[in-house]
């Protein structure tokens, strides 16, 4: 049972496209592991940014909403400060005070009528008083001072009334109100949507334990809903304001500001830190701020900003769900394409072994028919041509045996030994010495040993010292030829003499010195060849006091070496020779290489230098 298994499991595989697919199955196993690592960890980055991103939101509208009440509270407790030691405003308020005192007695008509006056005198002098204040600082809607006797002075742009129904209605009136500076958003003082009401107790200067009055400020919190709006980046947040007393209560979600009633936040446990917190019946990451205590009120107030949690848990979901779906998407798609491709690919495959096995059983003529432009089409395309190419090289090749038997009976027809010409040339130096013919001696034992140099064994190089010998039987030629018309020095260190070097490197230099420079010259000529160690470079120098180069042709000399072209004019002129030296000396040496060429000025004749790196 388990062999038949084992049989019809062998059989399934062997198929080449199922072998493909299990394989790919099994290169996509390691990355696709590797893959659902990489996307834990991304999604663990991403709740983690989206945490850094909640937090940094969480702070900035807290610092925001913080700086914008600070600033509120700030400018109530400034002018508060000033207002309320204005001489006018402790005259008019300690009058009213004693007024209050002395109501018990029985007032004549002229002390109501001087009464009536003071009040009309009082408001008038309080109305001019308090404008001048509510001006100075924009964002106050109303500015009031209310007397002990019930008696207000209010400054307003609004339709805003105060009447007695709302001073006795007030909660921040009240005598057992403890905070220095109380606030609210719905007291009956309030009166309108989005805006702060906040008292103060005035005292009298002479009276320093006597409350005489109470300052009434209404400010609008636009500017603080626009700064929360612009830090409100996901939707679901809130912030809220909390005396230390609990009595003071606002909360903004956006939409409006409330006064919370009977639900107390923790602030003393939650501290300046990031928490969850209970408020409203849902859970809130919270961040709680103690304002800044006022050293002239000494009001203590709470600021917190809030992001909803199921908020935070919905991104959170939303960032992981959409990599795992992505991943999942991914996988499915990467199986149906491997399934695809290792079908296409065993057919593409399948199509070249056929090709290649009915072309190894000698069947000329098979080739292949594949379209595209991937790899299998290349070995396809490949394969016709190398079957081509082996088909017409097995047509050629019997041809080829039989020319190859007469070719070798040419070659061996017009072979030529150099020995033969060696030992020509050694006959005829001395048949010249037999024959007293010194220079004819001279010139072909000369000549030989030139050959022998040349030739040198096959070798493409020789050494420095082999070509200086080179040059000094090619000078005594000429010097017989010319008969004794220049004079030649060659100079050679010792510590260069082993070196390699391209054969025939300086003799057309020489050459040219000669034809060019030495003929032409109506005195007696001189050429120096001489080759030197200068630090790490070595020296070659072949120079002549022959006529030199007119500017042109040694500006023509010049650019000729420094390209890489070789033209038809060049091959034909009389620039071969140099051109020749200094390409093969590229070749050899590469950027190791220098040639310069000087010619005229001070000292006559044509100089050319050649400079090669020592360690090549």
């Amino acid at each position: 049972m388990i062999d038949r298994l084992r049989y019809r499991l062998n059989r399934w595989y062997n198929t080449m496209s199922r072998t493909i697919f299990i394989k790919l199955l099994l290169l996509l196993l390691i990355p696709n592991l590797l893959l659902m690592f990489v996307i834990q960890q991304l999604t663990d980055r991403q709740v983690q940014q989206k945490a850094s991103e909640i937090h940094n939101t969480l702070l900035g509208l807290e610092h925001a909403v913080n700086r914008e009440i600070g600033s509120l509270f700030g400018v109530v407790t400034t002018l508060t400060n000033q207002l309320i030691i204005e001489p006018d405003v402790q005259r008019i308020l300690t009058s009213s005070w004693r007024d209050r005192l002395a109501q018990g007695e029985s007032p004549t008509p002229d002390a109501e009528l001087r009464k009536l006056q003071t009040l009309y005198d009082n408001q008038a002098a309080m109305l001019s008083l308090l404008s001048r204040y509510r001006l100075v600082w924009t964002n106050i809607y109303s500015l009031a001072i209310i007397d002990t006797q019930g008696n207000v002075y209010l400054s307003t742009a609004q339709n805003y009334q105060i009447y007695p129904e709302d001073i006795l209605a007030s909660r921040l009136l009240k005598a057992d109100f403890d905070d220095p500076l109380p606030w609210s958003v719905n007291d009956a003082l309030t009166k309108e949507s989005n805006m702060i009401t906040i008292a103060r107790k005035i005292y009298g200067t002479t009276m320093p334990q006597q409350v005489i009055g109470h300052v009434v400020i209404n400010l609008s919190l636009n500017e603080i809903q626009s700064s929360f709006d612009t830090y409100n980046y996901f939707g679901n947040m809130i912030f809220g304001l909390y005396d230390a007393s609990g009595k003071g209560r606002m909360v903004y979600d956006g939409r409006q500001f409330s006064a919370e009633e009977g639900e107390v936040l923790p602030f003393a446990e939650i501290g300046d830190r990031q928490s969850d917190v209970s408020f409203r019946g849902s859970s809130w990451r919270m961040i709680v701020k103690r304002m800044e205590e006022s050293s002239a009120t000494g009001m203590r107030n709470y600021l917190f900003v809030g992001l909803d949690n199921q908020y935070i848990h919905e991104q959170t979901k939303a960032i992981s769900d959409s990599l795992k779906y992505g991943y999942a998407i991914f996988l499915i798609v990467a199986l149906g394409v491997s399934l695809f491709g290792a079908t296409v690919l065993s057919r593409r495959i399948g199509r070249v072994l056929k090709a290649m096995r009915q072309f190894g059983k000698k069947q000329w003529g098979t080739r292949i028919t594949i379209r595209g432009n991937d790899e299998i089409s290349i070995i396809g395309n490949t394969f016709n041509s190398m079957a081509s190419h082996i088909e017409d090289l097995l047509e050629d090749v019997s041809v080829q045996q039989h020319l190859k038997r007469l070719f070798e009976l040419r070659v061996l027809e017009y072979q030529i030994n150099p020995h033969f010409l060696y030992n020509t040339l050694d006959t005829i130096h001395w048949l010249a010495l037999d024959s007293n013919q010194p220079q004819i001696s001279r010139m072909v034992e000369g000549l030989s040993k030139l050959f022998r140099i040349i030739l040198s064994k096959g070798s493409e190089t020789i050494t420095l010292r082999e070509e200086f010998e080179m040059i000094r039987i090619y000078l005594d030629i000429h010097k017989i030829r010319l008969e004794d018309r220049f004079d030649y020095e060659l100079r050679l260190a010792p510590e260069v003499q082993e070196y390699k070097i391209s054969k025939i490197v300086l003799q057309p230099l020489v050459e040219n010195a000669l034809l060019h420079g030495i003929r032409r010259l109506r005195t007696k000529g001189m050429i120096r060849v001489s080759g030197k160690m200068d630090g790490s470079w070595i020296v070659l120098t072949v120079s002549d006091n022959g006529v030199g180069m007119p500017e042109e042709v040694l500006a023509s000399q010049r650019c000729l070496i420094d390209s890489g072209l070789w033209e038809e004019e060049v091959m034909s002129g009389s620039s071969y020779g140099m051109k020749n030296v200094d390409s093969r000396l590229k070749l050899m040496f590469g950027d190791t290489y220098r040639m310069n060429i000087e010619s005229g000025g001070p000292s006559p004749g044509t100089r050319i230098t050649i400079r090669i790196g020592a360690e090549q």
